[in-house]
Parts: structure tokens; sequence; C-alpha cells
């Protein structure tokens, strides 16, 4: 299905009943509608700043409206583009930055439910070198956003940001513990534990403030371990040491929103 007027406001008002109404059809026809195939068309100019899209596409928007007002009164107003200005506030296009185009993405998915490619309107009011450049910012700071394909490592950023100070080499207070060896296998107690995993015991430990392999459990290794992990805030555990304020489950599976986008 393709939406060539989604741009204007008829057609973007008409994009969810649309849909309803091909899925019915087809399945009278007795066959099913795709959204990966439902496409939606509109118009995108992107730089890093506003300001700097939109003087990038003055000069060709105008030459456009000219063209437009010679083949219906109504000018680039009857598909939806009657200025720059009202094509941003319209929600319906973009001509800015990263953002302003993430925001229309959004409010198109959610007026169709869902579709599986952005047609972005080949309407060359920018020089190739800027146009080239609008596509490469969409598909490297747009997709990737609305996509959500970092969201997972962004959240385990934000929790980074958020445990900093309990990540920060720990200090025993022991002659025994606040060895270099003990803050380092402190750190890697951390960054092993943060998604709930265990920290092996059996993989080294800190003896007088040097580090050594001990293959057989002994009593004084099992006390170390237990002082490292009561001054470093750690819980144990049978097999190992856990990280109490780390998350432990799973996280969610997110659905993707897999698009495509074309001239």
């Amino acid at each position: 299905m393709l939406c060539v007027m989604a741009g204007s406001p008829n057609g973007y008002d008409t994009l969810d009943y649309n849909w309803e109404l091909a899925c019915t059809e087809a399945a009278a026809q007795g066959r099913v509608m795709d959204r990966a195939n439902y496409r939606v068309m509109a118009p995108f100019h992107i730089a890093e700043t506003r300001e700097k899209a939109i003087d990038n596409v003055r000069a060709g928007f105008e030459n456009c409206q000219l063209y437009s007002y010679s083949v219906n009164p109504e000018g680039g107003a009857a598909i939806g583009m009657p200025s720059i200005e009202e094509i941003n506030e319209g929600g319906r296009g973009a001509i800015g930055t990263p953002d302003d185009a993430l925001r229309v993405l959004e409010n198109y998915w959610a007026k169709t439910g869902g579709f599986g490619c952005i047609l972005m309107l080949a309407h060359d009011w920018a020089d190739w070198e800027a146009t080239k450049r609008s596509y490469e910012l969409f598909a490297r700071y747009v997709l990737p956003r609305f996509e959500e394909r970092s969201a997972w490592r962004s959240q385990s950023m934000d929790w980074m940001r958020a445990n900093r100070e309990a990540r920060a080499a720990p200090r025993c207070g022991s002659r025994r513990c606040n060895s270099p060896r003990a803050a380092l296998i402190a750190r890697i107690a951390l960054s092993a534990t943060e998604f709930g995993r265990l920290f092996p015991r059996r993989l080294t430990a800190c003896r007088a403030g040097r580090p050594s392999r001990i293959s057989k459990p002994d009593p004084t290794r099992s006390s170390l371990i237990r002082a490292l992990s009561a001054a470093c805030g750690y819980t144990s555990a049978s097999e190992g040491v856990a990280f109490p304020s780390a998350p432990t489950s799973k996280q969610p599976k997110r659905k993707r929103r897999n698009i495509s986008f074309s001239r």
C-alpha cells in the first residue's frame, strides 16, 4: 500500500481509515495485508540545525511554489506544503534537525499503527551535496533512534552513570585487601555482575597484598572473599559474589520497529 498524499492534511487524516479499508477488502479476497509493505511518503530535509536546513531548501522551495501555482490555484497548499514553516508546524514533514524528523516519524507511526517504509519526497529543493548530507543524517541519527536499536545500551549507560560512585575503586580498610589487585578484583566483579552475573571465586584471590591462584578451597581464601565482599557492598552467593543493586532480571523482549527509507 502506497500513500503518496500522506503529507497533506486530508491524506494524513485518512491514513488509518485507508489501512482498515484495505484490510477489509483483502480479507474479502482471502488475503492479508502486511504492514511491512505499507509505504508512507512525506517531505524531509535534515541538517545539523533547523536554520541550516531551511537555508538549504529556501531557494528550491520558492521555485517549487512557482510551479505548483502554475498547475493548481492552491499552489503547494494542495499537497500540504504551503510554506516551510507550515510543513514543520503541521507535523507531517520536517525541514530541520534529526529530532524534528524523529517527531514526524512518531506521528506517522501513531496515526497508522505501524508501517514498513518511509518514502522521502524527492523535492530537489537543496543542492546535491546538502541532499546527500540529509540522507546521511537520516540514516545515522533518525532511523536508529526510531527503531530503538540502542535502547538497551542506553539503559546500561544510564545505570553506569547512576552507580559510578559505587563502581569506583573501593578501599577495604585492611592491609591484606587494599592492594591494587584487590581494587582490580572489585572493578571486575562490579562489571561482571552489572546484569546479575556472578563473579567466580575460583579465578583469583588476594593474599598479603599479592595475587595468587588457589585451586583448592581454604578458610583463608574464603575469609578474604567475604572481607572484600563486605567492604565493597557485595553479598555472597554460593558460587560467587553478586552486586545487590544491579538489575538481575532479563530485559523484556522489545518489539522492534523495523522500517526502511527511500526517495
